[in-house]
């Protein structure tokens, strides 16, 4: 099932939007840097928090809901956009667990690690705040340069855990109970896979010129998988599924 909604985003995205609809040529790139919430480290640690790292790019293709005989204002508030994301980081056990200690259980802990890839393509919906046609087609001034915009975009990643043991082969079941700390054991997910997110978005734009708008993009991806990290431990610890938040800057273009 995964496959086949995968598949249809890429026929979504590769779509001429026509009909009553007018298309306006607006395309923006970004990129940031990525802090990654798995079940690596320790939950709720500063240094987790601040280490488990990486980098996040993408671009966006934007289309318009502007019907040519729509009455209700509030569309014009309304963007679309196809949206093509890469992610990457490498995620340790981190914290209180590893932090100052030799013990041969924290030398488990400190040979594993994973170095996730993500490629992924989905469709948004954003929420501008200024009129969009006004915004975009017309050079502005002052205070009315700027523009808030949430939004929300469904992505569909193909994801690879790429995750490793530096005391053996992690993918052997038999060789697992000596090298993996306990309550990881049976519980490493070394194959690629597709998973969906959910990109929970707040951009703020400048208009730098009339063609030309920068923004900085905060992007919270919540993982509707806990395996893309290549780990489900899925007990009380470790209930909750994986995230990326990257704040973003990035640049749009118009084309007239």
């Amino acid at each position: 099932m995964k496959k086949y909604l995968f598949l249809f985003l890429i026929t979504i995205s590769v779509l001429d939007i026509n009909a009553q609809y007018r298309r306006f040529d607006s395309y923006s790139v970004f990129g940031g840097y990525a802090f990654l919430k798995t079940d690596f480290g320790a939950r709720n640690d500063w240094s987790t928090n601040l280490s488990n790292t990486g980098l996040e790019v993408g671009g966006k293709i934007y289309y318009n809901l502007f019907p040519y005989h729509w009455t209700w204002g509030g569309i014009y508030h309304i963007r679309t956009n196809i949206e093509l994301d890469f992610a990457t980081g490498k995620v340790e056990h981190i914290g209180r667990w590893t932090r100052g200690k030799n013990s041969p259980l924290a030398q488990k802990l400190k040979a594993m690690y994973a170095k996730p890839t993500f490629f992924g393509l989905g469709l948004g919906l954003e929420y501008s705040l200024q009129d969009v046609q006004y915004y975009n087609y017309a050079t502005l001034y002052g205070i009315y340069r700027f523009n808030v915009t949430p939004g929300v975009t469904l992505m569909a990643y193909y994801y690879r855990p790429n995750i490793v043991s530096e005391l053996g082969d992690i993918t052997n079941p038999e060789l697992q109970k000596e090298i993996l700390y306990p309550r990881f054991v049976g519980k490493v997910y070394p194959d690629s896979g597709v998973a969906f997110a959910a990109v929970f978005k707040l951009m703020f734009t400048y208009q730098l010129y009339e063609t030309v708008h920068i923004f900085m993009e905060n992007r919270a991806t919540m993982f509707f998988s806990d395996k893309v990290d290549g780990l489900d431990v899925n007990d009380e610890a470790d209930k909750y599924t994986d995230w990326i938040y990257t704040p973003t800057l990035g640049i749009t273009y118009f084309l007239w």
